[in-house]
């Protein structure tokens, strides 16, 4: 089954969330997995041939790396990922 740019974004910011929870929790273990798959919706996200979004993972991506540096950076991080993923379920069609 083949899908669209928009629902690898919106599973990639589920994956980035996932490690957004790791992350505070200090799991080390979850983080480093729910990474690793979001490098692997990120190479499905490519395949899409949607460069833009392509582009805007990446820097999803960066932020995540860049907002663990304290807590108060990954809360930041954390809420407006949350406002930007949120709108997805909605404009979704599988």
């Amino acid at each position: 089954m083949t899908h669209n740019a928009a629902f690898y974004f919106a599973n990639l910011g589920a994956d980035v969330a996932r490690c957004v929870h790791a992350a505070k929790n200090c799991d080390e273990s979850r983080y480093h997995e729910s990474i690793l798959r979001a490098h692997r919706t990120l190479e499905q996200l490519h395949k899409t041939k949607r460069y833009e979004a392509y582009e805007e993972a990446l820097l999803m991506l960066r932020c995540l790396s860049l907002s663990k540096t304290t807590p108060e950076t990954l809360s930041s991080f954390q809420s407006s990922l949350d406002s930007l993923i949120a709108t997805f379920p909605m404009r979704l069609t599988i």
